[in-house]
């Protein structure tokens, strides 16, 4: 049984939030994205039945082809152990059923409001060919804004499934064994006796299929033909919701039965009661949905849906406004023209279905809430599917799965055609498709190409792309005239971006104004405190950082907050806390981290002489580790490189190999051609990098261009020294070939950027 703790692959469970018949579920840790998830986990008395795993795996496929704000969104599928767990949006929050038992039936305006989400839902997943087939109030949640979710897509059947079905000569048999009413029936592993004789004798349990004559569901929302053992189609949805909607506008179930034969006998032959205070309108709604036979129900649950929409908008729009006629005559005779002409000088760009979503999720992209952005986005397309800025934005944000992508990119051609050339929304629908066909250097051409006026949100894309295509310099400058506007908006993502790239120039004390600023606009939040104590020990104000990084900690325990305080530990000089820092922190990093935190843990093992653990530590980056395929292995190997000057031949043909592979679309990660200039370097020439005593060994000039060439990015930011390393060597050489003075000017400008870069200060006066 898992337990609180557990690590199941980058999620660390936190509590178990629920436990049925369909699995567990937990909230859990997301160590790689800093966000909170939940997982559904097969109980431990599952873990060999087959056709739970395949219903878990139905409610992966299932949940992934919904894109709707009223379904919960799958994040991820993992198998830990041998067990597949599903990783979903986690959505605080209560179910309905605790809604509905707490506070009775909520008010009618309310009420309609969820049924409408809920049947919206599932006119999504319909569309999509596919049931729920188990709507229930246990399964719907309710959120902190009034909205619904619908949960627990486990049950889902393809329509359009197309196997053998078996004729049921016999209803199924009502189960002997003892179950809640409201609780879905457990599944069997074959059908149930009493059934018809032509159940083929191979089914495949990971097909939608139902099995002969069982009983899928939960009893109390069952359709009669369900029952009688008929396979569910889309008017028993529609029943099954037009039970919930009964429940929902009366505060409890339409049936009441102390046996589950008593309970079928009712949904089979009692007209459910009436529901007290509600209009004639919706009670009709209500009664037509749960009609004993299909063919008098709602044909579709769009039609429910449709019907649902006409009675809210009928009961709770807001009624027209009306001038009396009077005073509209009056207004005509004398103001009318005037009116109308300085309307058509002034008259606002319209507003488009999806506009206010949009603008939700760009706000939500600010705060790096990246998940609800992508959630927002979908939701605007749900209902705006060619809206050019939503479907610029989920290219340009650089989240979701492949099939949002590419929805995404068909969706920004499409809405190409009808912006304006020079227009904004061209300049977002142009670079986004750029960026996902050849990458951020022409995306960012593509931007500016259009000669749309410059704005404040298409200056920060403009920097933006520049810092995605490795033009640090240039996103410097940009990003520097977008924090000299006042304006509020897109500050979370530019001091965030601006503080890298200013500790990547080597610019401290000005990282350190920006890192404050960060700070400061986001109390409490983790990244903004943990870059701030970064750009603190940048500056050398080390025991500030060192408190800083903490709080980060206590914010949000993962691995880059652990990370985070290893580095300023290191540079504070504690490398045996930063080292245990830094093991805990690989302990829970995702493929794409655990390559720069090895480098970082082993750079400082060999700082302290541990030189067969450090290799220990490196050594899955290299050919046949468990790491060597990951594209984000450079710093991982150069520290490789560096352990052992002996293998730098190899080594750095790897780091050669990583560059070639490079694509405008996809840029090398980190710059590996200037680390396999230095681990080239090292082979014949170690001057100590200011941190260890400088090897006896030949200086050539020429090597002086692989210290000059640009710095990994990547390795800069998160491995410890490893900044000003190319400039140790490149001074170091300078020395070996008998220029000591112009070495030492080297290192003191660097010194004197920051105090307690003691590393630099001490090489500078062996210099002099």
């Amino acid at each position: 049984m898992p337990e609180s703790g557990d690590l199941v692959g980058p999620y660390r469970l936190v509590s178990q939030l629920g436990k049925g018949a369909m699995g567990e579920v937990w909230r859990a840790r997301d160590e790689r994205l800093d966000r909170y998830v939940a997982l559904k986990v097969l109980p431990a008395d599952a873990a060999g039945d087959v056709e739970r795993r395949a219903r878990m795996l139905r409610e992966a496929r299932a949940a992934a082809a919904i894109r709707h704000p009223s379904v919960v969104t799958l994040f991820d599928i993992v198998n830990h152990q041998g067990d597949d767990i599903l990783v979903m949006e986690l959505v605080e929050g209560r179910t309905l059923s605790e809604a509905l038992r707490k506070d009775g039936a909520p008010s009618l305006e309310v009420g309609l409001r969820w049924i409408h989400g809920i049947a919206e839902a599932l006119v999504a997943a319909h569309a999509r060919g596919i049931l729920h087939r188990d709507i229930k109030a246990a399964n719907i949640m309710v959120t902190p804004d009034g909205g619904v979710k619908v949960l627990d897509f486990g049950l889902a059947k393809l329509l359009d499934d197309t196997g053998p079905i078996p004729v049921v000569t016999r209803a199924p048999k009502v189960p002997s064994a003892a179950i809640a009413l409201d609780e879905t029936m457990p599944s069997e592993s074959s059908s149930m006796p009493e059934v018809a004789a032509t159940q083929p004798a191979s089914m495949e349990l990971d097909s939608y299929q139902t099995h002969a004559g069982q009983l899928i569901g939960t009893p109390l929302y069952m359709a009669p033909e369900q029952i009688d053992g008929q396979p569910p189609d889309e008017r028993s949805e529609v029943f099954s919701l037009g039970v919930l909607a009964h429940e929902i506008l009366s505060g409890k179930p339409p049936y009441v039965a102390a046996s589950m034969a008593q309970l079928f006998q009712q949904i089979k032959t009692v007209e459910p009661p009436p529901i007290d205070d509600i209009p004639d309108g919706v009670a009709a709604i209500v009664r037509k949905a749960q009609d004993k036979a299909p063919g008098e129900r709602h044909a579709s649950m769009t039609e429910l849906r449709d019907a649902l929409a006409a009675e809210r908008a009928r009961l709770f729009a807001p009624p027209a406004r009306r001038w009396p006629l009077v005073a509209a005559i009056a207004l005509v005779a004398v103001a009318g023209l005037a009116a109308f002409l300085w309307w058509r000088a002034n008259r606002p760009a319209p507003v488009r279905p999806g506009d206010d979503v949009v603008q939700t999720a760009l706000e939500e992209y600010d705060v790096f809430y990246t998940e609800k952005a992508m959630s927002s986005l979908r939701k605007a397309l749900a209902v705006a599917p060619d809206h050019p800025r939503a479907n610029a934005y989920l290219i340009l944000f650089g989240g979701g799965q492949q099939a949002d992508l590419d929805l995404a990119i068909a969706g920004a051609k499409r809405a190409r055609a009808t912006t304006d050339e020079h227009s904004k929304d061209r300049a977002l629908v142009d670079a986004a498709i750029a960026y996902a066909e050849k990458g951020a250097p022409s995306a960012r051409a593509a931007l500016i190409g259009t000669g749309a006026p410059s704005d404040r949100e298409l200056a920060f894309w403009a920097a933006e792309l520049s810092y995605r295509a490795g033009h640090y310099a240039s996103a410097n400058d940009e990003y520097k005239a977008l924090l000299a506007d006042p304006a509020p908006s897109l500050r979370g993502r530019i001091y965030d971006h601006y503080s890298s790239v200013l500790l990547y120039l080597d610019e401290p004390t000005e990282a350190l104004r920006i890192g404050k600023m960060y700070r400061d606009a986001f109390p409490g939040e983790a990244d903004a405190v943990g870059v701030y104590a970064t750009t603190l020990a940048a500056a050398g104000k080390s025991t500030e950082a060192i408190t800083a990084a903490e709080e980060a900690l206590r914010l949000a325990e993962g691995e880059d907050t652990l990370a985070g305080l290893g580095k300023v530990v290191a540079l504070s000089g504690d490398r045996a806390r930063a080292k245990e820092l830094y093991k805990r922190s690989l302990e829970r990093a995702g493929p794409a981290r655990r390559p720069v935190r090895r480098a970082a843990l082993a750079l400082l093992q060999w700082l302290d002489g541990e030189l067969d653990v450090a290799r220990a530590t490196v050594a899955p980056c290299l050919p046949g580790g468990p790491d060597a395929a990951v594209r984000e292995r450079g710093a991982c190997l150069f520290i490789a490189g560096v352990l052992e000057p002996a293998r730098a031949a190899e080594i750095a043909s790897q780091l050669d190999g990583l560059a070639a592979e490079a694509t405008p679309e996809r840029p090398a990660y980190g710059a590996p051609m200037s680390l396999g200039g230095l681990v080239r370097a090292r082979a014949s020439f170690f001057g100590g990098a200011c941190i260890l005593p400088p090897e006896t060994m030949p200086a050539d000039p020429k090597l002086e261009a692989a210290f000059a060439a640009p710095l990994d990015f990547y390795a800069a930011y998160h491995v410890p020294f490893f900044t000003s390393w190319a400039l140790c060597e490149r001074a170091a050489l300078k020395a070996a070939l008998g220029d000591r003075a112009a070495a030492a000017e080297l290192l003191d400008a660097a010194a004197a950027k920051a105090p307690n870069r003691t590393w630099l200060v001490e090489t500078a006066k062996r210099y002099r």
